[in-house]
């Protein structure tokens, strides 16, 4: 009996323990989106009944700080750190961050300004979503890119495998099914013959470079993607300079070619690593050349700074109207500079100091540099014809670190010390403050809305070759998707229907208008080159991973075609809609076999019902 007892007590501990795990596993949180209509920010979670927000989080606020946070206990962060910049006469900035690990806490810290009452801040748990209500706001700027770095090895590998099925072809044997593959033809799925096999889908870089050139003595970079310029490193005997640029893929036919930048210096670009570029630039001053970044981020060149050469750019004059400073912790410190225009700027990164080259700055709004700043010694000067420099003082062993915003109007440094000890704002054990619930109306089940953006249309006609225009392909093929997502009960928005002529912005305002659930933008491939041929899916912000995976499967289940992949691009309507949003590239038009295919039936019917499947269920 009592063996019996004893073994009945180990299988109870056993259970016991076996339910603590369960009961401690951590919470991931896979997205965070704030609703600028209703003044939401949302908290996702994985869907699972079992690991979910067990209570809801205690408000803590900070009077003197004018911040207040809350922390979710086990839970980590499985997206990026999230830096959202409003634009609102109460709240300032919202920052999502993994506070700690061991244990895991991810940390929300809502900076609000002098005249808000943050006890107007509000949290309630809905299934497996936190939402957090405050005052009605707008995101000016809800995304910020890492552009530069001193820590190349902070930065980890982009590449993410992704698991999907993809058709695969079965062998026929009579003469017919020969001859119609070696013509490419029956280009679809739709004859169903073929398999589906799982494959591993490798989301390889956030940065493509295309091309590279030197005009006037200056290096121009063209690039699609998200571009992260990283600190040079010198080399003698020839001395140069070299920069290597992580998470990016270089064009082929560029790699290795060496340009002529003056009679005695050179510039070549190579593929280093698999995802990883590497620029040197070979002059007896090779540390004279500074990197400059183009206004919306895409491209960038090298300027020979000692001469006081100016970037071959076209811009727009800016007005630089604000910079803020913040001690994050005793290391860490935080600068932000607001223009009003999409900036011109050149990083110059030597070891006391970094220099920011303002290049299309003409005019400063009332800013005192001593009262801004916390850094002893910043300063700015004016650069000969047009332009500031901002020269701000670092000690050895400090780490910087540079993000633009998604629309190019603001620049954030963060510096990391190693030897200073910057004093502390923080205040110990600062009260805490329950607040009472908010009630949330939930959207009617089932109801889902999309807006579909054909590319191009009217004067702009996109992409043309022997009489075939995009811009019709785009139209066609948006119609139909449109109509196959309306027969599932979905409510379809289009930024045109006709052959009109649609504005970049407009196309966003459009969606803006709409709220919807998801943007989609079908395009038309092309390449001075008339090789390239295959599927491409972009996206910009971390809320639309999901949807461009989703999509990009989809289109590979439907369509024979190659497979080239998820890229993470900083095309203008993805960027700019708050919804999660996608361009797709549905085939190259400069190809000659491909563009014989688009103009098809079967393969614009395939490419549409392989969008509105994809779309359709990403939605469920």
């Amino acid at each position: 009996m009592k063996k019996f007892f004893l073994n009945f007590i180990c299988i109870i501990a056993f259970i016991l323990c076996f339910a603590g795990k369960v009961l401690a596993a951590n919470i991931d949180i896979t997205s965070v989106v704030y609703d600028n209509s209703a003044s939401f920010l949302t908290i996702n979670t994985k869907s699972s009944d079992d690991i979910t927000f067990q209570t809801t989080p205690k408000l803590t606020i900070d009077q003197d700080a004018h911040k207040a946070y809350f922390d979710i206990d086990s839970a980590m962060l499985k997206t990026s750190v999230q830096d959202l910049v409003i634009s609102s006469s109460d709240i300032k900035e919202i920052v999502v961050k993994q506070q700690s690990e061991s244990p895991d806490i991810v940390r929300v810290t809502i900076s609000y300004k002098d005249n808000y009452n943050p006890k107007n801040i509000q949290l309630k748990i809905l299934g497996n979503t936190l939402f957090v209500r405050f005052a009605t706001a707008q995101v000016q700027n809800y995304y910020f890119q890492q552009i530069y770095t001193d820590a190349q090895s902070s930065i980890s590998k982009f590449y993410t495998p992704v698991g999907i099925q993809i058709p695969l072809q079965i062998a026929r044997d009579d003469i017919v099914s020969q001859i119609n593959a070696a013509f490419q033809l029956g280009a679809t799925t739709e004859d169903k013959n073929y398999v589906l096999t799982k494959k591993e889908l490798l989301l390889a870089s956030k940065y493509y470079i295309d091309n590279i050139d030197v005009k006037n003595g200056v290096v121009q970079v063209n690039g699609i993607g998200a571009l992260t310029l990283t600190k040079p490193f010198i080399l003698s005997n020839p001395t140069r300079a070299v920069y290597d640029i992580p998470n990016t893929i270089v064009n082929p036919a560029i790699r290795n070619r060496e340009l002529y930048i003056t009679q005695t210096e050179t510039v070549k670009i190579g593929q280093f690593e698999s995802t990883t570029a590497r620029i040197v630039i070979t002059s007896k001053y090779a540390d004279k050349y500074m990197p400059v970044v183009s206004s919306d981020g895409q491209n960038f060149e090298f300027v020979d700074n000692v001469t006081g050469k100016k970037p071959l750019f076209s811009n727009q004059n800016a007005t630089f109207n604000s910079v803020t400073d913040d001690i994050i912790d005793a290391t860490t410190h935080c600068v932000k500079l607001v223009f009003s225009k999409p900036v011109i700027y050149g990083i110059d990164r030597l070891t006391d100091k970094i220099e920011f080259y303002l290049f299309n700055v003409d005019k400063v709004n009332d800013i005192n540099l001593k009262s801004s700043l916390l850094f002893e010694g910043a300063e700015m000067t004016q650069l000969p014809g047009k332009g500031l420099k901002l020269s701000i003082p670092l000690y050895q062993g400090d780490i910087s670190d540079i993000h633009t915003g998604n629309d190019g109007k603001t620049l954030r440094l963060k510096i990391k010390s190693k030897v200073v000890q910057l004093p502390n704002n923080k205040k110990e054990e600062p009260p805490q403050i329950s607040v009472p619930p908010v009630v949330i109306t939930a959207k009617k089940p089932g109801e889902k809305v999309v807006v579909i953006d054909p590319g191009h249309g009217g004067s702009d006609c996109g992409a043309i070759r022997n009489g075939i225009y995009e811009k019709n392909i785009t139209l066609d093929v948006s119609k139909r998707v449109a109509k196959i997502l309306t027969s599932k009960g979905v409510d379809v928005y289009m930024t045109r229907d006709t052959d009109a002529t649609v504005s970049l912005q407009e196309r966003v305002d459009i969606s803006e208008n709409v709220n919807p659930d998801v943007f989609v933008s079908i395009h038309v491939n092309s390449s001075n080159s008339d090789s390239p041929n295959g599927l491409e899916t972009h996206y910009y912000k971390d809320n639309s991973l999901t949807l461009a995976k989703t999509v990009h499967a989809s289109l590979l289940n439907h369509i024979k075609a190659k497979d080239r992949g998820l890229f993470k691009s900083k095309f203008y309507v993805i960027n700019h809609t708050t919804a999660p949003a996608v361009l797709v590239e549905i085939g190259f038009i400069s190809n000659t076999a491909e563009r014989g295919q688009l103009v098809t039936e079967s393969r614009k019917q395939a490419t549409a019902k392989a969008i509105a499947e994809g779309i359709y269920e990403y939605l469920k």
